[in-house]
């Protein structure tokens, strides 16, 4: 190699003078640590419908091995760890909120229900002399009434806010009762 004002230059070369040669790199994978930046993002934005369940592990996943080949994206595969590991985090801290609740929340869903059904009878009553259903007067005691104490929260309260509700109507009006008897499915012939 023959070195003139610019650097060096290789003999057979019939460039000007000083002209360098440029090789290009090699681009470098970054696509597992994309994949982890962008599961790690939805998991933190779809952790209220539980769209982390899928996508926290994948972008888990996707950043560890990243990381462990050494490959270009360090930042983004952590990054993307940090954000599957919160979502995570606050999926498990609400849980956690909610685990009193959880044993009975089918009970607490069908009367909910079936006070929707009756509330033309249930709301009228209650305004005039604070006639709870059956169904709702369970909650004036233990366990369910121990739950509603822990959060600060009465049954007259909630029956306060649901008949306000009911007054400007913005109670939804669903019927979920069922038939007393269903037709019999027609054989597919």
């Amino acid at each position: 190699m023959d070195y003139q004002n610019n650097g060096p230059v290789r003999s057979g070369d019939y460039g000007t003078a000083g002209s360098q040669t440029n090789y290009a790199m090699p681009s470098e994978k970054k696509g597992l640590a994309v994949a982890a930046l962008i599961f790690g993002i939805l998991s933190i934005i779809g952790f209220c419908c539980c769209l982390n369940v899928i996508t926290a592990p994948l972008a888990l996943i996707f950043g560890f091995i990243s990381l462990a080949k050494h490959r270009a994206g360090k930042g983004m595969a952590i990054t993307g760890i940090v954000f599957a590991l919160i979502s995570i985090a606050i999926i498990g801290m609400m849980l956690f909120s909610v685990r009193d609740i959880l044993p009975y929340s089918e009970q607490i869903t069908t009367d909910y229900m079936q006070l929707v059904n009756d509330q033309d009878e249930v709301f009228p009553a209650y305004e005039a002399d604070g006639t709870l259903p059956p169904y709702i007067e369970k909650y004036k005691e233990a366990p369910l009434k121990d739950i509603l104490d822990k959060r600060g929260l009465t049954i007259e309260q909630i029956m306060d806010i649901l008949d306000q509700n009911y007054k400007n109507g913005q109670l939804p009006k669903y019927d979920f009762s069922m038939p007393d008897s269903q037709p019999a499915a027609e054989p597919v012939v």
